[in-house]
């Protein structure tokens, strides 16, 4: 019985060679659909590092929306006493 290759994967053993596992797609041309799916589904990234300017540049956009939210209530306070 024939094992069908998925488009665009290569052959995993090529001229009677070992595989190289330590190729992520190698391993992945060997793993059925399943096996795909179960083992996506257990890896977790976790935190990822970031360098200083990324993390400044996110307290920025942080510390932005915090005040243009304070901004937006106070419009709104505003424009509340206004009507009355």
């Amino acid at each position: 019985m024939k094992r069908e290759l998925k488009p665009n994967v290569e052959p995993v053993v090529l001229n009677g060679e070992q595989p190289h596992l330590e190729d992520p797609r190698v391993v992945l041309s060997l793993l059925e659909a399943d096996q795909v799916v179960a083992a996506k589904q257990r890896m977790r990234f976790g935190r990822q590092k970031l360098s200083g300017g990324v993390r400044a540049m996110l307290w920025g956009l942080r510390i932005y929306v915090v005040v243009m939210l304070v901004i937006v209530f106070i419009s709104v306070f505003h424009a509340i006493q206004a009507a009355h």
